[in-house]
């Protein structure tokens, strides 16, 4: 609440003499059924994201704005309705024409995997979300960009307890975290470095975990691109090191209005000693994305676990006009968790949903 409370502090300069004002929303219907153990549950859900943009320009290369939003819904089935209304970004900026700094609640993501990321350290992006939800972390963050397009970050959290991307355990809430990134351009493509460190609990005691990443994207006939993490705990919990590997590739056939194939592999390994590997989890990916028209889009998603052999399928149809999105999808989900899509309970199902932009 202190947080929140001296962002609005800072907002509220801006919101009395902002020179601009833009006010969007985003309210979307969702209708889902599904089909486990012999019977079909459904339920509906309504929300609303509204958001409200500022901007006070203080000369030609200079300017402070600020976004405010809100995620509101509800969500109703034959077992459980759930309503809430919370922050979704409250933050301030600060740019410039090579660099920005921002503070408050925002969505920090890097890293160019789409499917199975291994840099999704603070953000638990679905790919099979069509609103493409991502919840924000508190904190502080600072981007400067070189005039032969390598870029630093630089950034500080604060206040997120909660467990975020791909963590297990949250953050000590009154211990800041921090990390940085270092990206630069090479020949047919880019790489970059990233870390991060942080104090986490596992419920027993507080203790330290340093992450380290290199990744990179090259186009060469094929887009091809690696995301590759070390993270180490000082308390086995349940083990000392995680070390993930994704790698990709994607093209566009020249089939019809071009049909865009996209797939992944990552593969995850628990050890106590860093050249150990006492437990690994491979997982596949593949997309398929084919445009049917000017208004109308194709997709098809599978997650492969090596581990289980289970599978996740999941193939929609998208309509776009100018505010508004017609979505239906199919999919079946095992009763195990691939990935960061939630698929409790498992089985086949149809999800509709209406998506209106203003």
């Amino acid at each position: 609440m202190k947080i929140q409370y001296w962002m609005l502090v800072l907002i509220v300069p801006i919101l009395t003499f902002a020179a601009e004002r833009d006010f969007k929303g985003q309210l979307s219907l969702q209708g889902l059924g599904t089909h486990f153990s012999e019977n079909w549950d459904g339920d509906a859900g309504l929300r609303y994201i509204p958001c409200l943009m500022l901007s006070q320009p203080i000369s030609e290369n200079r300017l402070f704005d600020a976004e405010i939003s809100l995620n509101g819904f509800l969500q109703t089935g034959e077992k459980i309705t759930d309503d809430n209304i919370e922050l979704y970004r409250l933050a301030v900026r600060y740019a410039t024409t090579q660099s920005e700094i921002q503070l408050g609640l925002q969505k920090i993501n890097f890293g160019p995997a789409q499917l199975l990321r291994s840099l999704m350290w603070f953000d638990r992006l679905n790919p099979t979300d069509p609103l493409q939800i991502a919840a924000g972390v508190w904190g502080l963050r600072y981007r400067y960009n070189f005039l032969n397009n390598t870029n630093i970050w630089l950034w500080g959290l604060c206040g997120n307890s909660d467990p975020k991307g791909l963590e297990t355990y949250g953050s000590v809430k009154t211990k800041p975290e921090f990390g940085g990134r270092v990206q630069t351009p090479v020949p047919r493509g880019e790489i970059a470095l990233t870390g991060h460190t942080r104090i986490l609990n596992n419920s027993i005691r507080n203790f330290r975990e340093n992450r380290i990443a290199f990744d990179g994207r090259w186009d060469i006939l094929v887009g091809t691109w690696i995301e590759a993490v070390v993270q180490h705990q000082e308390i086995a919990s349940p083990y000392h090191y995680t070390k993930m590997l994704t790698l990709g590739l994607d093209y566009t056939f020249g089939i019809g209005n071009g049909l865009y194939v996209l797939g992944e592999y990552m593969i995850n390994q628990l050890s106590n000693e860093f050249n150990e590997s006492d437990r690994d989890a491979q997982l596949s990916a593949v997309m398929l994305n084919y445009p049917l028209g000017i208004f109308d889009n194709l997709a098809l998603m599978a997650f492969y676990s090596w581990e289980s052999d289970d599978m996740i399928q999941y193939i929609s149809w998208q309509r776009t006009y100018d505010k508004i999105v017609l979505n239906l999808a199919l999919f079946h989900y095992p009763d195990i968790k691939i990935s960061m899509i939630n698929t409790v309970g498992g089985g086949y199902g149809v999800q509709f949903m209406l998506i209106y932009n203003h």
